[in-house]
């Protein structure tokens, strides 16, 4: 059986993830990293600074850069049709635009949170929300590393839009955001009652979990038409959630 080639688009630590859980991994292969720097660890897989310098397309690539890469990564992959799976968050509605553009001629995923975990999270969440009702406030708490720039984060506006779906009063949703040390990532929802609290929480303690549901989302994809998909779409026919 032939193994299924696709490219990262970025060189940081969700790349080295990646690099790292495809290695255990006989269906697939890297046949690159494209990025304006190579990869501070050691690897064999070629390296490119632009996406344009690829040779031969992938059959899907993986885009874990900053906003301006991915919309850099939409119009490649528009113009190559390469599918494509993307996990950066902070997009502006100009790079959400350019995903869009590029769902019209491929398959496009985008989610701010490729962890089978956190979107079970959500889906608890946003049945806890229908259930509970607009009387319940409900505090949405990210903590992450010092690094990330974006706060909220986008999983946790993921979690809140998916809240706001069985709820008139928005207002009732609040977010709290922390950034400290080498904190991978905990989410928790908070509902609060007469009386009583509820709460929800997620810890990530590998990246090795984002890095898999990438490559399983890639694979997904190769089989899908043109659109513009989510996490919830691939777990829901994956028959992972």
């Amino acid at each position: 059986m032939s193994r299924v080639k696709f490219a990262i688009h970025g060189t940081g630590r969700m790349a080295a993830a990646i690099v790292q859980a495809a290695q255990g991994m006989e269906d697939v292969r890297i046949v690159s990293l494209a990025g304006p720097r190579p990869p501070s660890w050691d690897s064999d897989i070629p390296h490119v600074s632009t996406l344009a310098e690829l040779v031969d397309a992938p059959d899907f690539l993986i885009d874990f850069t900053l906003p301006e890469g991915t919309k850099a990564a939409a119009e490649w992959c528009r113009a190559t049709a390469v599918p494509m799976v993307s996990g950066v968050t902070g997009l502006s509605d100009d790079v959400f635009r350019a995903l869009e553009s590029a769902a019209e001629f491929v398959p496009v995923l985008w989610s701010p949170n490729l962890s089978l975990g956190v979107n079970l999270l959500a889906e608890l969440a946003g049945r806890a929300g229908a259930v509970l009702g607009d009387e319940a406030p409900v505090a949405i708490e990210d903590i992450h590393h010092q690094w990330k720039k974006d706060a909220p984060s986008g999983t946790a506006l993921m979690l809140g839009e998916r809240i706001a779906e069985g709820r008139n009063d928005k207002s009732s949703i609040t977010y709290s955001s922390v950034r400290e040390g080498e904190v991978i990532g905990v989410h928790t929802v908070r509902f609060t009652m007469d009386g009583e609290e509820f709460e929800l929480v997620h810890r990530a303690h590998d990246r090795s979990i984002y890095a898999l549901g990438a490559i399983g989302a890639g694979q997904w994809l190769m089989s899908r038409p043109a659109g513009f998909y989510r996490a919830r779409d691939w777990l829901a026919n994956a028959g992972a959630a």
